[in-house]
């Protein structure tokens, strides 16, 4: 029997009278800090839009690489004078551009038997798509390529096992938002009609930091009723989407993007991490997803209307938020390899 829009409010009140218990995995002190750093590095764009808030906007996720669970989860900037339910961390899907590199092409190249240090060829075909820079460099490492995105190569390597299964990657960890006419070679580059969340692009990203076995976000452990009796306890699907070797491999290769590619110069101070960049066409959305040892953390930066604004990559905005919120979440921990 489908559920009515009745059932829901019958539900949803209940939920909130009926002396339920939830408990969470959500880390106040990360999620303060989380919000704080989305909070700060945006306070200067000021803009609104009709209905009060601001344009500029935000979602960001970390994830716990020893548990898999949502550590913070914020859906937007703080704004006392706009009260909304609305979580872009899990709500909004939008374009990934180049970070949905490393989880439809280059780890399934990996598992193929290309290495880091793979040939391969970054110049423009007739109907192929152009570098951000408009640069080209003949014969490259495939570390290089990543490093520096170089959109060529990822759309060639995509062509060979074909977008029907590189996108399977995605299905398998549960992107919701997957359709028919997304299943062209455009998707190596992030080009998908309806899009991913943060959620979504966050839990991929902490596969690849668990040597390729995917866990089902979620923030909630455990529902009690008001005598303790458990109401519900969230499945947990746990599952290899990556040869280990594959994932280890490509835990490797981004290391590289902080030091040399595209956000050099952001590394975080004595604790390796492993990232990646994403800009979309004429820069609507940027961002920037990569972990450590510890902790997972994907940011998105765009409008709620998608429109385009010069300043705004995965470099940019999305970057400062995660480089400053990292460095404060790894504070006294242990700098930690990647991979033991």
């Amino acid at each position: 029997m489908e559920a009515t829009g009745e059932d829901y409010d019958t539900c949803y009140e209940l939920l909130y009278t009926g002396g339920y218990r939830v408990y969470t995995s959500i880390d106040m002190s990360a999620q303060a800090l989380l919000q704080d750093a989305v909070d700060e590095t945006l306070s200067d764009y000021n803009t609104k839009d009709a209905n009060g808030t601001y344009a500029l906007q935000a979602a960001a996720v970390t994830i716990d690489n020893e548990t898999g669970l949502v550590t913070a989860i914020v859906g937007g900037r703080s704004q006392d004078d706009v009260s909304t339910d609305y979580n872009r961390a899990y709500l909004s899907f939008r374009q990934p551009g180049s970070s949905i590199k490393p989880l439809i092409v280059y780890t399934p190249a990996l598992e193929r038997g290309y290495t880091a240090s793979s040939l391969v060829d970054d110049s423009k075909e007739e109907d192929g798509p152009s570098n951000s820079n408009n640069s080209y460099s003949g014969m490259i490492s495939l570390r290089t390529a990543v490093e520096q995105s170089k959109n060529t190569v990822a759309y060639k390597l995509f062509r060979e096992p074909t977008p029907e299964v590189g996108l399977s990657y995605l299905l398998d960890m549960n992107f919701s938002s997957i359709e028919e006419d997304d299943y062209t070679l455009s998707a190596a580059l992030g080009g998908l009609t309806t899009g991913v969340s943060a959620l979504e692009m966050s839990a991929a990203y902490a596969t690849l930091a668990n040597e390729g076995v995917y866990r089902l976000p979620t923030c909630v452990t455990l529902i009690t009723d008001m005598d303790g009796n458990i109401i519900a306890m969230p499945d947990r699907d746990e599952h290899q989407v990556y040869e280990s070797d594959a994932a280890h491999e490509m835990t490797n290769i981004p290391e590289g993007v902080l030091t040399r590619g595209t956000a050099k110069g952001n590394a975080l101070e004595n604790m390796p991490c492993a990232d990646k960049t994403g800009t979309t066409n004429d820069n609507l959305d940027g961002w920037f997803v990569g972990y450590t040892a510890y902790y997972t953390t994907g940011v998105w930066i765009g409008f709620d209307s998608p429109r385009s604004d010069s300043s705004l990559s995965g470099a940019s905005y999305p970057l400062a938020i995660w480089n400053s919120y990292m460095t404060e979440l790894h504070e006294g921990l242990e700098s930690k390899e990647l991979h033991d």
